[in-house]
């Protein structure tokens, strides 16, 4: 009994283990289900992101091709993870259909997940067909769009090669030009349809938001050829035309003589000169005979305009073609500029009122609450300016050219202000954007009550491509304009939305600059900014940096950045992390370097810091070369010129009694400085700074423009070396010996009297004040810094006085009061 008893239990053990291991399969089974859905589906998440994003269609067809080969692709990617989850649903319904599955895999837990899948694999795969779909369209069209512009090529050449004065005078040629049109406009079957104009509501019918613009552009050039096509096929017309050939004689004016004095002409010479003095259209047939023998008879039926007419009427042609062509950028210009308007508006008010209404604001994610000036800008400021000033503007003179141009010429400085302000703030708009979802409810509230089928970040970049937009119409209007006051108007407004431009992407890329110790606001304007390969070689570090470095240089008025270009990869943006700089008061310019055209080399005194720069091109190193020359040659006027005038105007008496402790030689050197130093900017040296503006300038063979240094003897070329900034220097220049060894930087003076600072770039002193000299400029000011104070700036020279020297000073100038009481 109690071995039947144990085998009972041995079997009861055994069939609960059996169940047992049945039940943890299931379970891993399942397990391995939900881990596999939650995988897939933050796969499908990122497809359906991917290919929402996915929105551009090409404006040629290479892009549109290129980007079909792309969506192919992807949808290749997209197919592997919808068979996975086809695989996933299988396994999902056999777990819920298996015996003993009850209990482990419930259905309520397993089905909707298979059915979720099968919801997101169908909306993957039709947005990727749609995507397909709408590129093979857009290819379609651009291919459409493509022959449209060839087809109006071969029509403006053949019209361009068909010499007008010809036809003019032979009916066959004015026939065969006139047949050479009709083929032409035959081969609009190249489109498959019968004539250029169902082209055109073919090509409508098919075009996009996005591709509006274009096929409204390649219409309005199929039109403008249609139009000239026919213009020249009127007049091929007319010139075709055989009246009969009445001949009749020309009874000459009583008042002129019938031949002249010297006698009558051969037959064909009057011939042949009367042909040449038709200049019109004849009122009556006119019949002009050669020699009887000679069979010519020329009649004006066959006349209808000499050369001269035909180039009159060919240019008069010329001309309406222009003018019509003016009038249909004039129209884009305003009937663009009205969309703008209204598209602004509907941005504001369908976004940023609603998110500052009572109503929606339950729906208003708190990310966004109280931060409509960071998501939209100046918008607003944008949308004044131009609803109520710049479309008015361009409303009243629409109708003249030159007005037009002025509206731009006179809005330069509201442009940039306004629009450089927009630009500025896009990456805090973009990095609050990104912290919510475009499918937020808010957001989406907003779109759907528009109507809009593009998110909002797509109608915040509208400012950016309108100020772009305007250069290319005026370039059109300049190119359809006749020269004169008009075209030169025309000129300066481009000009001036050339420069809004340039400063709109100067600005943006002066925001991305990081870590830089300083003020950037106070370096001036920015001049210039490129990407450079450098090479750096100082004194300080004896070890030469061979490396070439990429940098991103930023040219200010004050000084020279060096950075590193990066990329943020959150936005994709390129930034610019500091890692140099020099002041603009303080450097000298190679213009030509061995080894390469495309290098300069910009150094610090003494050449204890060198900088080979190397540009990409020729025509970017001249440029920049240029410009550090202005920028240097600017500082050293500054230094001249009004402040000479200043000093000998307001200090005339101070500067004579502080030269009476000078020694003669010295007080002509100083003139011997200036005049020379006048001489070498008249023979076109340009390029100084202010660190060594009270040496001369001199040029070297290798093109280095440098300023000599000054040393007391020959036998102290080696102390020269490090500290001038350069050793090649005439004998003529050992006058100045005396007056740069008592004047050198870091020694103290006294202030011999009050000094009101006139400008931003001098220093104000008072009686007494202790000063130390930082650098010597030229005709007598230095640059000081007020111990007290610790301000900074240009002062004469003859307010100072060592303060070794100052009871000597002293007793100098009573002298001198004394003498001029006598």
């Amino acid at each position: 009994r109690l071995l039947v008893q144990l085998e009972e239990t041995e079997r009861h053990f055994d069939d609960f283990w059996t169940i047992h291991l049945s039940r943890l399969r299931k379970c891993l089974e399942l397990r391995r289900f939900e881990h596999e859905f939650r995988e897939l589906q933050g796969n499908f998440d990122r497809h359906l992101k991917t290919v929402s994003d996915m929105t551009e269609i090409g404006e040629t067809v290479d892009r549109c091709n290129q980007l079909l080969r792309e969506s192919k692709d992807y949808s290749q990617l997209c197919c592997v993870d919808i068979e996975r989850a086809e695989q996933v649903i299988s396994t999902g319904q056999r777990l819920i259909g298996s015996k003993g599955c009850i209990s482990s895999c419930p259905k309520e837990v397993v089905q909707p997940k298979c059915d979720e899948l099968s919801r997101v694999c169908e909306l993957v795969n039709d947005r990727i067909l749609k995507r397909i779909d709408t590129l093979a369209k857009a290819r379609e069209l651009m291919e459409r769009v493509e022959k449209a512009n060839q087809w109006c090529a071969r029509g403006i050449e053949l019209l361009a090669t068909q010499r007008i004065e010809k036809c003019s005078v032979s009916a066959e040629i004015a026939e065969q030009s006139l047949q050479e049109i009709q083929d032409y406009l035959a081969t609009a079957a190249e489109f498959d349809l019968s004539s250029p104009r169902e082209f055109k509501n073919e090509i409508v019918g098919s075009s996009t938001l996005e591709t509006k613009a274009l096929v409204s552009q390649v219409l309005q050039r199929m039109d403008d050829v249609q139009l000239m096509c026919d213009k020249r096929m009127t007049t091929l017309k007319k010139l075709t035309l055989k009246p009969p050939r009445p001949v009749q004689t020309v009874t000459p004016e009583p008042a002129v003589p019938l031949q002249p004095p010297g006698g009558a002409p051969h037959p064909m010479f009057r011939t042949r000169r009367s042909y040449n003095k038709i200049e019109s259209f004849s009122t009556r047939p006119i019949s002009i005979e050669g020699p009887p023998d000679s069979g010519i008879s020329i009649s004006s039926d066959t006349i209808i305009a000499n050369s001269d007419s035909d180039l009159n009427l060919q240019s008069q042609t010329d001309s309406d073609e222009r003018k019509l062509k003016r009038g249909h950028v004039l129209a884009e210009l305003l009937e663009t500029e009205r969309i703008y308007v209204a598209e602004m508006g509907s941005i504001l008010k369908g976004y940023r009122d609603e998110m500052l209404s009572e109503e929606m604001s339950c729906l208003v994610p708190p990310g966004l609450q109280g931060k409509s000036d960071i998501l939209f800008g100046n918008l607003h400021e944008l949308y004044t300016f131009h609803n109520e000033i710049f479309l008015k503007d361009l409303e009243n003179c629409i109708s003249t050219t030159e007005l037009v141009a002025l509206c731009f010429v006179q809005r330069r400085d509201t442009f940039f202000r306004l629009y450089s302000y927009y630009c500025q703030n896009i990456p805090r708009s973009e990095r609050l954007r990104e912290t919510l979802v475009d499918t937020h409810l808010f957001l989406q509230e907003c779109q759907k009550k528009l109507g809009h089928k593009l998110p909002l970040a797509a109608y915040l970049l509208k400012p950016v491509q309108r100020i772009t937009k305007y250069q290319l119409l005026l370039k059109d209007l300049l190119k359809f304009s006749d020269t004169g006051t008009c075209s030169r108007e025309l000129q300066k407004a481009l000009d001036c939305m050339l420069v809004v431009l340039k400063c709109v992407n100067d600005s943006m890329h002066q925001i991305a600059i990081t870590g830089f110790p300083a003020d950037l606001s106070q370096q001036g304007e920015l001049l210039l900014q490129d990407s450079f390969q450098v090479w750096t070689e100082s004194k300080k570090d004896l070890r030469l940096r061979l490396k070439t470095q990429n940098r991103h240089i930023f040219l200010y008025q004050k000084a020279m950045l060096f950075c590193k270009q990066g990329s943020k990869t959150g936005h994709n943006k390129s930034t610019y992390q500091f890692k140099h700089w020099l002041q603009m008061s303080q450097i000298g310019l190679t213009e030509s370097v061995r080894g390469d055209s495309r290098r300069f080399e910009v150094w610090l005194q003494g050449r204890q810091e060198v900088h080979t720069i190397q540009a990409g091109t020729i025509e970017i190193k001249n440029k920049w070369v240029t410009e550090i020359k202005r920028v240097l040659l600017n500082q050293l006027e500054e230094l001249k010129g009004e402040k000479i005038k200043q000093y000998g105007l307001n200090h005339k008496s101070l500067r004579h009694t502080a030269s009476w402790d000078l020694p003669p030689t010295i007080h002509n050197a100083s003139i011997h400085a200036l005049s020379v130093d006048q001489q070498a900017n008249a023979s076109g040296i340009a390029t100084l700074s202010q660190d060594v503006i009270s040496r001369i300038p001199h040029m070297n063979d290798e093109g280095i423009m440098n300023v000599a240094g000054i040393s007391s003897s020959s036998s102290e070329h080696d102390n020269q070396e490090a500290n001038a900034w350069s050793s090649d220097y005439s004998n003529s220049e050992d006058e100045f010996t005396t007056v740069e060894d008592s004047v050198v930087p870091g020694h103290k003076f006294i202030s011999l009297a009050d000094y009101c600072a006139i400008g931003n770039s001098e220093v104000t002193m008072k009686e007494s004040d202790v000063v130390e000299l930082l650098k010597v400029g030229c005709a007598g000011w230095w640059f000081v810094k007020v111990i007290a104070t610790g301000l900074e700036g240009w002062a004469p020279a003859a307010y100072l006085e060592p303060s070794n020297r100052k009871n000597s000073r002293l007793r100098s100038a009573r002298s001198q009061d004394k003498l001029n009481d006598n």
